[in-house]
């Protein structure tokens, strides 16, 4: 038969010691720190609400200062709005930004597009390189393709522009990869898509384009520029151009 365990006083009293200290602790831990926390919060709010100023407002003024600032802020979206509609690359942007696209679509829109660009050129005796508009075709998922399709019409806008404005030829022409720009909340504001171009021109096509790419739903960004002599006396400039079309969310 076992013999019961037998503590001594000075043990009692050492246990009873550490549990009352960790009681202590859990207490200050889970009750007080928290309500410190907590007060600590609450004084800063009151503090940012008293400085407001609005902090002295009888609840009509509020009333009318909330309503200034929902008509502010509605004013905000219709200039934003038309912001978007006057700076967008593209007219149909928000069709093209949420249509439903496969590799098949594509593909098909990539064919239909280089046919339609060469004998376009061909028409207008301006001599189109690279035929294939500088666009890998390859696409073994459709997780890119809708950055491949915007990518393309960007390289169509840009071709169109040159080739309307008559330009002598367009020497090379090619996408670059898509810049993502977001807000101070880091959620999508817009898509930039660069396009790479050199093109042989006189003075009067560069000036031509040059305002072009600034009228609605034609809108180019200039990242880089250089101009050079051209090789002919026809083709008087060799310009080498990154223009950005812009794709908004």
């Amino acid at each position: 038969m076992k013999r019961p365990l037998k503590i001594s006083e000075r043990t009692q009293v050492l246990l009873i010691i550490i549990i009352a200290v960790l009681a202590l602790f859990a207490v200050w831990f889970f009750m007080i720190r928290p309500q410190s926390h907590m007060a600590d919060e609450n004084r800063k709010i009151r503090q940012q609400l008293e400085s407001s100023p609005y902090a002295n407002l009888s609840m009509e003024s509020l009333s009318e200062a909330a309503k200034a600032e929902s008509e502010a802020g509605k004013k905000i979206e219709m200039e934003w709005d038309a912001t978007r509609e006057r700076v967008a690359t593209f007219a149909n942007q928000n069709a093209l930004r949420r249509a439903d696209i496969n590799r098949i679509d594509y593909k098909v829109e990539l064919f239909r597009t280089r046919e339609r660009l060469a004998g376009k050129s061909q028409a207008l005796g301006i001599q189109l390189i690279p035929i294939d508009l500088g666009i890998d075709e390859a696409l073994h998922s459709n997780d890119k393709v809708r950055e491949r399709m915007l990518q393309l019409k960007a390289v169509e806008k840009m071709a169109d522009l040159t080739l309307d404005r008559r330009i002598q030829s367009l020497v090379a022409i090619n996408p670059m990869p898509p810049v993502s720009h977001l807000d101070n909340n880091k959620k999508p504001l817009f898509d930039e898509y660069p396009v790479k171009v050199e093109f042989d021109a006189d003075f009067d096509n560069l000036f031509q384009l040059f305002q072009a790419i600034f009228e609605e739903h034609a809108v180019f960004a200039v990242r880089n520029i250089r101009i050079e002599s051209g090789p002919t006396i026809e083709s008087r400039l060799r310009v080498k151009a990154v223009l950005s079309a812009f794709i908004f969310e």
